[in-house]
């Protein structure tokens, strides 16, 4: 598989009256062509910052950024603005976090296509600029009409399918969703979701896909990555995400539990105690340490050492013995193993289907 996005040790820190605060710590992934990585975590756990350093859109004034971000072979930070400028929306674009609110409200839904053609492609002439519209609201299941409506005049599942056909426009290869779905019903959201699976199907797109539910990106994406205090702490196949057999990551069972299931019998949800760190008081150790009900006496003081293979975990407990990790995973997974439940997630093909 060849990578169509790749961080290296990447690290974002913001600059607070406190000083320094390292937001991102040491990210390294790699996002496949003709993929979906899921990416989930807790607010606050560095998901969105990641979404931006990968984009560079990053204030520099308020913010140090180290590490790599390569897009094919070319270095993201080594480009020039005017380089960088062509590199946006053609090679690499993304849906904003409440992207519903991107739009101008005094512009029509032409206008927005016209704009981001016009700056990027100043040759394209109004029927072509027109024509090209009217193919991409079609993609997102809209009518052609629709391109003389104004933002007010839309549904938020409707603004959300403008703001993603916006994204599509200059075809992109690497195409970055920061919690699209976002204050939309299950209805509108499982659209969108499917609409997501095909297109991403259909232009073979790599698809950076963040969002807080573990249970729908473990549908729709090929590989899931968690996210906790600005580390990745666990990639994993969405075919074992939610398998009670296999070994996870403690956060990224407490994930699991946390999770309600719809199929299968009666389960006991549980929530993960404590709260998140704070970033500017972390341990050398691992930052998951003091809400981890299978913590080692070493979990606190020794650094977790990093990994970059297509999926891993990073915990001490897999160091010292994949047997015992395994047993003390299902352990603590057990009220929900002997239901035998898939929970509430449907398989990709459901969700490219509608189903």
């Amino acid at each position: 598989m060849k990578a169509a996005l790749s961080t290296e040790h990447l690290t974002v820190s913001y600059d607070t009256p406190q000083g320094l605060v390292a937001a991102l710590r040491g990210v390294s992934f790699t996002l496949f062509q003709d993929e979906i990585l899921g990416l989930v975590g807790e607010s606050g756990s560095g998901k969105s910052t990641l979404a931006l350093a990968i984009s560079r859109l990053l204030d520099p004034r308020r913010t140090q950024v180290s590490g790599k971000v390569l897009i094919g072979s070319r270095s993201l930070y080594d480009l020039s603005s005017s380089n960088l400028r062509h590199l946006w929306w053609e090679d690499i674009a993304m849906v904003f976090q409440s992207s519903m609110n991107a739009l101008n409200p005094v512009l029509s839904v032409k206008d927005h296509f016209a704009d981001t053609f016009l700056a990027h492609r100043p040759t394209m002439t109004r029927t072509e600029i027109r024509k090209k519209t009217i193919s991409l609201l079609q993609q997102v299941q809209l009518s052609p009409q629709v391109i003389h409506s104004y933002p007010h005049e839309l549904s938020g599942g409707m603004k959300q399918r403008v703001v993603i056909a916006l994204a599509l426009a200059l075809d992109p290869k690497v195409l970055i969703m920061d919690e699209p779905t976002t204050a939309l019903d299950v209805v509108v959201q499982h659209s969108i979701l499917a609409e997501v699976a095909a297109i991403q199907k259909e232009r073979h797109l790599a698809v950076l896909f963040i969002s807080h539910d573990f249970s729908m990106v473990s549908g729709l994406a090929h590989r899931i990555a968690v996210m906790y205090a600005g580390e990745l702490v666990e990639i994993t196949k969405s075919a074992l995400a939610t398998g009670h057999s296999t070994p996870h990551h403690p956060y990224t069972q407490g994930l699991i539990q946390a999770t309600p299931q719809i199929l299968g019998g009666r389960v006991r949800i549980q929530g993960i105690p404590g709260e998140p760190p704070d970033m500017s008081k972390l341990n050398p150790g691992c930052a998951f340490w003091e809400r981890c009900s299978q913590r080692l006496d070493k979990c606190q003081t020794l650094p977790v050492p990093p990994q970059n293979t297509h999926t891993f975990i990073r915990c001490h407990l897999m160091d010292s013995s994949s047997s015992d990790f395994s047993s003390q995973s299902q352990e603590s997974q057990g009220s929900s193993e002997s239901n035998g439940s898939r929970g509430s997630r449907g398989s990709k093909e459901e969700i490219a289907h509608g189903r």
